[in-house]
């Protein structure tokens, strides 16, 4: 292979990306399951692990090529704003920090698919472009997210509640709902 390490290097960025990505997502996870938004929480929780997924696939071919995992997070993560001593959620601002994070993973994969390319490695090419296409679908669902909080409003969040009140969130959560 012509240049194995700018490959490294790239996939190792990718790698800090998605940890940055996993951590934002716990953390809004956390927040959004101590809330009862149950289905924000799961939507998170999901894709983090689908994250989580993509640091293995790179670091998979990080070893292949002979280098080193460095784990490290891209960035900090955005932490919510309290008021008054509570915990505020924003659900559009939370929803397009993810859609714009995904975006972004998307732009900076596609030039590291094109750097790949043109340095002989199509294989590392090719797990960015099949990363691209995921990522794709990530915004997608936030954005989906973010028109539906856009349209229902506080109606959204209540059936979150109600849904978990009633015992129905399947988050593997013992049930607090009223069927004692």
């Amino acid at each position: 292979m012509a240049n194995r390490e700018k490959s490294i290097e790239l996939l190792n960025i990718a790698v800090s990306k998605e940890i940055q990505t996993v951590l934002q997502y716990l953390y809004f996870q956390f927040h959004f399951e101590d809330k009862g938004y149950t289905h924000l929480a799961k939507l998170f929780k999901n894709v983090s692990i689908k994250e989580m997924m993509h640091i293995d696939m790179l670091s998979d071919r990080i070893l292949f090529l002979k280098g080193d995992v460095i784990m490290k997070s891209a960035d900090s993560i955005v932490y919510l704003d309290k008021v008054d001593g509570k915990m505020e959620i924003d659900i559009q601002k939370v929803l397009q920090i993810a859609a714009e994070m995904e975006s972004k993973t998307v732009d900076l994969y596609n030039d590291f698919a094109s750097q790949c390319g043109a340095a002989g490695d199509s294989t590392s090419k090719r797990l960015f472009e099949k990363l691209i296409e995921i990522e794709e679908q990530h915004e997608d669902t936030f954005d989906i997210e973010g028109d539906n909080f856009k349209k229902f409003g506080d109606t959204y969040l209540a059936l979150q509640t109600i849904q978990r009140v009633q015992g129905n969130d399947e988050d593997g959560h013992e049930d607090i709902g009223t069927n004692d």
